[in-house]
């Protein structure tokens, strides 16, 4: 079993399915009182959904990739995954630069009973990546009191190593990066009354990244991929270190990260 960051970072051969523009981004707010939103956005690029629209013209078989995004109940269904207490509230579908896709939208009263993984929002694509990846749940942990907030982040297991493809000086690379230059993974966390002090390390204005993977960056630059091919995921310090020199990858690898509101 994987975590879901290293199955992300390390799984471009289960992506490979889903070639062409994909963004899934995730967006937590947070308010003064505690309470905050849920968006989940989920986009294929017009590549992706002209092949799919096309399969489904041609009567390939098997389940509609496009009508399972759309599937309001899954949606619904994932509140109680997102903690006790969070609730769904809409799902509107979008349109963008002939791409397609959904935005869900969740509520919660109280964000300590919060339980928010970075990437989970690939979770509804797994039908469309053939040999999906089974990964550990290793959510964040939020403590939150009196206008200061504490995330916790999970330690990975202790034999979890990186496991990225190994030939990365090769022409297929050029090919790799063209097929991936648009799909992007991301979340963060906004705080909306503001950000007083934080030791977040990807921090602009009152937005926090807690992970952005580009995996056209990553992929047009070898050198970069060969550091995640090493990537020490149990060192945070080396972590960190090592992603100075990777275009494409923010993570936070800070164990704790406080913030305060103002």
């Amino acid at each position: 079993m994987k975590t879901r960051l290293l199955a992300i970072v390390s799984g471009l051969g289960v992506l490979l399915g889903l070639s062409g523009c994909l963004e899934v981004d995730q967006i937590l707010t947070l308010n003064k009182d505690g309470s905050g939103t849920i968006v989940e956005e989920t986009v294929l690029g017009a590549q992706m959904v002209a092949m799919m629209e096309m399969g489904a013209a041609q009567g390939a078989g098997g389940p509609d990739p496009m009508a399972k995004l759309y599937d309001e109940e899954q949606y619904k269904n994932k509140a109680d995954a997102y903690g006790e207490g969070v609730e769904f509230v809409k799902l509107e579908k979008v349109q963008r630069n002939g791409g397609k896709g959904v935005k869900a939208h969740y509520k919660f009263a109280d964000i300590n009973t919060v339980v928010f993984e970075p990437g989970s929002g690939m979770d509804q694509m797994g039908d469309m990546a053939p040999g999906e990846t089974k990964v550990d749940s290793q959510p964040l942990k939020f403590k939150y009191a009196d206008g200061k907030l504490t995330i916790t982040f999970p330690d990975p297991p202790e034999d979890e190593d990186a496991e990225l493809p190994g030939d990365v000086a090769n022409p297929e690379m050029a090919q790799m990066a063209a097929m991936f230059k648009d799909m992007r993974i991301g979340a963060k966390l906004v705080v909306a009354p503001g950000i007083a002090e934080t030791n977040a390390s990807n921090v602009e204005g009152d937005t926090i990244t807690l992970m952005d993977v580009n995996f056209g960056k990553i992929l047009e630059n070898p050198d970069g991929m060969k550091v995640l091919q090493k990537l020490d995921m149990k060192d945070r310090k080396k972590m960190e270190a090592a992603l100075k020199d990777v275009k494409g990858v923010k993570i936070e690898t800070k164990k704790t990260v406080e913030v305060k509101l103002k």
